[in-house]
């Protein structure tokens, strides 16, 4: 089975169900799909031919999942470009993925317009709205134009149904090939473990570019469920809230800055949040403090997922009957955790040398699984190095417990080194997270002559709360070892972040970096 099969199955045994609810529009199953079908024959009337890209640089929209599911059935590949680069980097990721077709929405049209003369293998461009240029053609008319019938197409489940880009933490984005039997082993496994069922309401909250967002498509079409999708326009914690409340969203998925928002929110109480069954949150580790609260908060399940854009990404699960608070030590503990391995993947932690080492050490996190990327789309030294004697090296610094439960210590990249021993800054954060004036904490290395580098605390106050640097570094005293407290405290009023919510501790560092070239004092940012 496909993933375009998934569609077809749908309109067939749920026709009337609700599919898909945007801010513009909504549609059942069946009417989904003959939209599906019509932009695939248009797209197979205009030339598209199996492998041939098809680049996406639009809003959170409902036409998302169209194309998606139309490059499903043609054979295309789906390339979705982050709205939110640069031009000079947006060009970049085009011309490396080298679709032929681009979709756009009109918020994009004059960068697109700037760009076109410098993207070589573009040949038609499509305006989710009304175009006004005159390169560009209309989506509905394409729409409108093809077929109803399903598309003359033979897909194959190892067929590469979509690149997605990475987030070029250490260099630019890569784009990691996912084949439809790829995905529908991803789907599977988290479907299982997640206990999705039929009647799910589920509200995307990432930005559509994101690899969780197909993670999320292909899973709730699998059931089938119904999508909700806000345009994207920044998290507002109010409005998802009232979002939630008003539609009876039954699942979502969230990163932990976005949790804390929706904590912090004084009218919380004032919603009905009953519906919720499950918050799924991923995209960085959860510190133990604010997952407590939030589990006081919030009337549902919680799980926590592990993965990257290479793995799958569903490759750990800490599971909602993981997450109740009135349990044994030992057992709260593993609140620190990310769960153990999906059903479909195996997981291991190793030295240098890909030995394993002994259960509760520290060493790198490496998988393998039927779910994980074919490899990077042309780049077979970055491919080799990644999936290294067949295992997916993931760069992340974890541990075993006894009863296989995973724990993330630290990107290899984020590890401190100070005076040869070994910090970890997650560590830090989790005693941070525990001071009463503390609403976020991020904690970094910065470079030191004598000890190489030196840990950093960057703290953003709660509202109308007051702490001295003195105060911060004593109560990290009270919990840490000498070597680990921070040598220096800084306060920030917000810390920097990615699209999905992510801290972007490659710009604190960045940021500390410039001030030891410049030679000038720290200062509150």
């Amino acid at each position: 089975m496909t993933i375009g099969d998934l569609l077809v199955r749908n309109a067939n045994k749920f026709p009337e169900k609700l599919a898909v609810v945007s801010e513009a529009f909504s549609m059942g199953y069946c009417t989904f799909n003959e939209r599906v079908n019509r932009l695939a024959n248009s797209l197979i009337h205009a030339g598209l031919k199996k492998e041939d890209r098809v680049g996406v640089l639009v809003h959170n929209c409902h036409q998302f999942l169209e194309i998606y599911f139309a490059a499903a059935k043609t054979g295309g590949i789906f390339c979705p470009y982050n709205n939110h680069l640069k031009e000079s980097e947006l060009k970049d990721v085009i011309n490396y993925s080298t679709p032929k077709f681009l979709f756009v929405d009109r918020d994009y049209g004059e960068m697109t317009g700037a760009l076109r003369s410098g993207l070589a293998t573009v040949e038609r461009y499509i305006c989710l709205q009304a175009p006004e240029w005159a390169f560009m053609e209309c989506y509905e008319t394409m729409v409108a134009l093809g077929s109803g019938d399903e598309p003359d197409t033979r897909v194959h489940e190892d067929d590469v149904l979509s690149i997605f880009f990475t987030a070029g933490t250490t260099g630019k984005p890569k784009g990691a090939m996912r084949t439809h039997r790829h995905l529908m082993s991803n789907a599977v496994a988290s479907v299982i473990e997640l206990r999705a069922d039929y009647d799910e309401r589920v509200l995307i909250t990432f930005p559509m570019y994101h690899v969780a967002c197909e993670d999320n498509i292909v899973r709730h079409t699998f059931m089938p469920n119904t999508f909700y999708i806000k345009r994207e326009g920044g998290f507002n914690s109010a409005e998802v809230l009232r979002y939630i409340s008003h539609e009876r969203i039954t699942r979502c998925q969230l990163v932990p800055t976005m949790i804390h928002s929706l904590l912090q929110e004084p009218d919380i109480g004032q919603y009905d949040l009953s519906s919720l069954r499950l918050i799924l949150y991923a995209g960085s580790s959860m510190p133990v403090e604010l997952l407590k609260k939030a589990l006081g908060v919030f009337p549902c399940g919680f799980a926590q997922m592990y993965g990257q854009t290479e793995s799958g990404p569903f490759t750990t699960v800490l599971k909602p009957e993981d997450h109740i608070l009135n349990r044994s030590e030992k057992e709260l503990k593993r609140l620190a955790s990310s769960g153990r391995p999906s059903i479909n993947y195996e997981i291991r932690v190793v030295d240098d040398n890909d030995k394993d080492v002994p259960r509760g050490e520290v060493g790198e996190i490496i998988g393998r699984s039927e779910a994980m990327m074919k490899g990077y789309w042309q780049m077979p030294e970055e491919t080799e190095k990644k999936l290294k004697n067949g295992w997916l090296h993931t760069g992340d610094l974890g541990r075993l417990d006894e009863d296989g439960y995973m724990y993330v210590v630290e990107r290899k990249n984020d590890l401190i080194i100070s005076g040869g021993v070994n910090i970890y800054p997650r560590e830090v954060e989790e005693v941070l997270y525990r001071h009463p004036a503390i609403s976020e904490a991020s904690v970094v290395g910065t470079p030191d002559e004598h000890w190489g580098e030196v840990v950093k605390a960057v703290i953003v106050l709660k509202a109308g709360a007051q702490a001295s640097e003195a105060e911060i570094k004593e109560f990290c005293g009270q919990h840490l070892a000498g070597y680990k407290k921070p040598k220096t405290v800084d306060f920030w009023k917000e810390l920097p972040k990615s699209p999905q919510g992510k801290v972007l501790k490659k710009e604190i560092r960045a940021h500390y970096a410039q001030q030891i070239d410049r030679q000038v004092p720290a200062r509150q940012v």
